[in-house]
C-alpha cells in the first residue's frame, strides 16, 4: 500500500466498534441522519479527496482503506472492527476486509460485479459536463428517498473532476478480464469474512450467487424502498438489521 494520509473523522457513541464509509462525492456528515453512536461506537471518516480530509493521489479502495486503517491505529484501537461503506464506500470497506481483520462488513447498495463504463459515459466523465452527467445519475438512484432529502443531498455533495477520473480508473481504463481480476484482488477470500450487502436497487439471484462464491456465506438482502440510499430512507429499519447483524458476527 502507498503511504496513508490524515483523515478528518468523528468518533462517538458506545458499543461494538463500527466504522462508517461514505461514498464518492460525499463525506463523513451523509451519515447523520442514521443514529449509529446510539448503538455503536462509530468511527465516521472522510476519505482522502472528500469532506476535510487531504486530496492525495492514488484514490483506489485499498489505499484508502489504509488510510482508515491508520486512523485506527492513531487512535489506539486494536479492536476488531464492524465495516460498513455505503455505494463507493462499500468497495472500500470490503477492500479493507481484504487486507485487515474486521468483524464483518457491511456493504450498502455497492454491487461488486462491476463492469467497464460505455464509452459515451467515459467520455462524460473526463469532458466539461462531468457535473450535469452525475448530477443525472444520482437523480436516477434516488427512488423512493423524499425530495427534501434529496435536494439536502446535492447541496452537501461536492465533485471534484480529477478525484473523480481517479477513482473510476479501473471502470474506464481496464477491460472486463483486468477488472474481474482487481475486483478479485480488494475481495476478502483469505478468510471466513462474514458479509452483508444491503440493497435498495434491484439485484438478482445471479448476483447472489456470483458473490457466495467470492464469499463464502456472504448474504445479499433487499431494502424495503428501492433507493440508492436505503439507509436514509428508513433509518430506523437500516439500525435494526445492522445491529442484528452485528450480533450474528460476534
Amino acid at each position: 500500500m502507498t503511504e496513508t494520509v490524515s483523515l478528518a473523522y468523528d468518533i462517538d457513541g458506545s458499543g461494538p466498534l463500527l466504522v462508517a464509509i461514505h461514498g464518492m462525492t460525499e463525506n463523513r456528515h451523509f451519515w447523520d441522519r442514521v443514529p449509529l453512536a446510539e448503538h455503536f461506537r462509530t468511527l465516521r471518516v472522510d476519505l482522502r479527496g472528500h469532506g476535510d480530509s487531504p486530496h492525495a493521489t492514488p484514490y483506489d479502495p485499498l489505499t484508502m482503506a489504509g488510510d482508515v486503517h491508520a486512523v485506527l491505529m492513531s487512535l489506539g484501537i486494536e479492536q476488531r472492527p464492524l465495516v460498513m461503506g455505503h455505494s463507493y464506500g462499500g468497495m472500500v470497506a470490503t477492500a479493507y476486509a481484504s487486507r485487515f481483520p474486521v468483524r464483518g462488513v457491511v456493504n450498502i447498495d455497492q454491487t461488486l460485479n462491476v463492469t467497464p463504463l460505455p464509452g459515451e459515459a467515459a467520455a462524460a466523465v473526463r469532458g466539461p459536463g462531468y457535473q450535469d452527467f452525475l448530477t443525472a445519475g444520482f437523480a436516477r438512484m434516488y427512488g423512493q428517498l423524499d425530495p427534501a432529502l434529496t435536494e439536502e443531498l446535492g447541496r452537501n455533495r461536492r465533485v471534484r473532476q480529477d478525484v473523480l477520473v481517479e477513482v473510476w480508473a479501473p471502470l474506464l481504463d481496464l477491460g472486463s478480464e483486468e477488472l474481474t481480476a482487481y475486483i478479485a484482488n480488494l475481495t476478502p477470500t483469505g478468510r471466513p469474512t462474514p458479509y452483508l450487502a444491503l440493497h435498495g436497487s434491484p439485484v438478482d439471484d445471479a448476483y447472489r450467487e456470483w458473490l457466495h462464491a467470492r464469499i463464502p456465506g456472504a448474504a445479499v438482502e433487499a431494502a424495503p424502498a428501492t433507493t440508492h440510499y436505503p439507509h436514509l430512507a428508513d433509518p430506523g429499519w437500516f439500525v435494526r438489521r445492522l445491529t442484528a447483524f452485528a450480533e450474528d458476527a460476534r
